[in-house]
């Protein structure tokens, strides 16, 4: 897996970028399950945000957002709930981690559309052990959930969707650093 390092205000000031230096437990998670067909592209500023992670090879674009609330929630009858252990019920969660995810998505999306790419992207909610998400059968979150890092990187390598032209397409627009590929001239000799 190529990993693009995070593009910082202070890196074009001639400042280091510290945000490049820290440890990515995502990238190092995925990196023994993945190929250099893959690009793993962290902080991408997308419409004004920020989006944490986001992967692009021949299985797709995937954005990848962790969740860091400790606990057990559900999706039913159409609205998610914490558990409660002090009273041992289920009561009403905001569910902001899923939301924050499934718009992480959606953002990417709109901008892999407005620049006329494929705008297909598989959002993903990247939980730690010490979180439980569930749902009834028909009740699906709107994202993938996993905490397994071979599991998520089984998922994204299972269709081939990008061709490699698309794939470099994409990564040029989403890591302004890296050069643009060749075109095919529109016309002939031109």
């Amino acid at each position: 897996m190529i990993v693009h390092q995070p593009v910082s205000r202070g890196f074009r000031l001639g400042l280091p970028s510290l945000a490049g230096l820290a440890p990515d437990h995502v990238a190092a998670g995925l990196a023994p399950h993945l190929d250099d067909g893959y690009h793993y592209l962290r902080r991408v500023a997308v419409g004004g945000e920020r989006l944490e992670s986001v992967v692009v090879g021949p299985g797709g674009t995937w954005t990848i957002s962790t969740a860091q609330e400790a606990g057990r929630y559900r999706k039913r009858n159409g609205h998610w709930y914490r558990w409660n252990r002090s009273t041992e019920s289920w009561v009403p969660w905001g569910a902001e981690p899923v939301t924050a995810a499934r718009l992480a998505g959606h953002r990417l999306e709109l901008h892999l559309d407005r620049a006329a790419l494929p705008s297909a992207v598989e959002p993903v909610l990247l939980i730690t052990p010490d979180i439980e998400v569930a749902w009834e059968p028909l009740e699906r979150p709107g994202v993938h959930v996993h905490e397994d890092f071979s599991r998520l990187a089984g998922r994204i390598t299972r269709d081939e969707v990008l061709t490699p032209a698309q794939v470099d397409r994409i990564v040029a627009l989403l890591d302004p650093r890296q050069p643009l590929p060749r075109l095919a001239p529109s016309a002939p000799h031109g």
